[in-house]
């Protein structure tokens, strides 16, 4: 790599660092937070789902935004609101208020993916996206590492307020990097004609098939992401930091996956047959989750690995898919962060309220079966005519 796609790849793995990073922190803070406003397990699960509700309604106009306005003033105005809603969550007096500044980070959830997916269609050659793509889904799985080791800590000396005061730092420090990001499409007008009119063809039923399988997986991830830190103390017996370094592991090895991801995806690995793959051993390892329930925390942390190589990896494939869509790439993330993001939103209140009312057994098995649903939605082959990639015939994804 030559040290601008370097600076970039960095930039868009922190961008997406921050984007998520308070929304992972309340996660692992949920016991302070229970305490402090006499919350349920439900209420905990709205936490989530009113930020992810609002990324999913979002999602449609925000890749479209990012396709308009360029990667680096979508990249700018994500980092804007994630700073924003980190500060309105440190300065929260009541549940109300931390619902609204979760609502406020839910534009950022929304806007993050559209936007570095655009940033990288314009600014890397199709030969380098999938690992460049890697780096910057491991972002997220930066997050959930923070989240997990600093947010025990920083609450024990600090309160858990301290994370979010030093989201919102590292969100606006960030905007020192924008010199980094492409700020209009570099790499060629592939859906426009010489008049400069947009002919740009139906986005593929691939990418439908991919925004249904992250629905599925978006339910998934948002009760288990929300409440394994929860389950890890309650059930299995762990302490508060034991309980947050589990739920670091889960994004800890999930990084280097999703770079070795992207690399094997550079060199001619098909992204619909690796997502079939992730999906159907992430059941495997919700299944062994659930057994270790009891007391037995071994079986805990190998389900926890095999989740976040799994669980965790899947959106290399996913989103170097949409961002194979040329100029479309952030039209086809919008998409693909709809159906993910309706998952999110569905997945924490649903199993917040099965877990209140039939403990985490039946959670996480549900969680398997749709695991095991969402592999058999993307296995199925459309008709070739709705195959056709949107650009090159050599960036075609299924």
């Amino acid at each position: 790599m030559n040290p601008r796609t370097v600076g970039l790849s960095l930039m868009m793995l922190s961008t997406m660092t921050v984007s998520t990073l308070s929304f992972f922190a309340l996660a692992v803070a949920a016991s302070e937070l229970a305490v402090e406003f006499q919350l349920s397990k439900l209420q905990i699960g709205l936490l989530g789902a009113v930020n992810t509700a609002v990324g999913a309604l979002l999602s449609p106009a925000s890749g479209k935004f990012s396709d308009s306005v360029g990667g680096k003033n979508a990249v700018g105005t994500t980092l804007l609101f994630s700073g924003l809603s980190a500060v309105l969550l440190a300065l929260s007096p009541n549940y109300l208020v931390l619902l609204g500044a979760s609502a406020i980070g839910g534009v950022a959830q929304g806007l993050g993916n559209p936007a570095t997916n655009t940033a990288i269609s314009a600014g890397i050659a199709d030969a380098k996206r999938g690992i460049v793509t890697g780096i910057k889904q491991s972002g997220v799985q930066t997050a959930v590492v923070i989240a997990g080791v600093a947010v025990p800590t920083m609450s024990a000396f600090f309160g858990w307020r301290s994370a979010m005061w030093l989201t919102a730092a590292l969100s606006f420090s960030l905007f020192f990097g924008l010199g980094l990001v492409p700020a209009k499409t570099q790499r060629g007008d592939e859906n426009t004609t010489t008049t400069g009119h947009s002919t740009a063809p139906r986005l593929p039923m691939f990418v439908t098939q991919v925004a249904i399988y992250g629905f599925l997986l978006g339910s998934v991830g948002g009760g288990f992401g929300r409440f394994l830190p929860l389950f890890a103390e309650e059930s299995v017996g762990l302490s508060v930091g034991r309980a947050g370094q589990v739920f670091a592991l889960q994004g800890l090895v999930a990084v280097p996956a999703r770079l070795t991801a992207g690399v094997l995806l550079d060199r001619g690995v098909s992204a619909r047959k690796m997502m079939i793959i992730m999906a159907t051993v992430g059941a495997g390892a919700l299944l062994i989750v659930t057994a270790s329930s009891g007391g037995r925390p071994n079986l805990l942390w190998i389900g926890t690995i095999l989740a976040g190589l799994t669980l965790g990896t899947w959106n290399t494939a996913a989103n170097l898919s949409m961002i194979r869509q040329g100029t479309n790439a952030g039209k086809a993330t919008g998409r693909l962060m709809l159906g993910f993001f309706l998952g999110l939103t569905v997945g924490g209140p649903a199993v917040g309220w099965s877990i209140d009312q039939f403990g985490y057994t039946p959670a996480w098995i549900a969680s398997s079966v749709l695991a095991l649903l969402a592999a058999g939605a993307i296995s199925k082959r459309p008709g070739s005519a709705s195959t056709q990639p949107l650009v090159a015939p050599e960036t075609s994804v299924p």
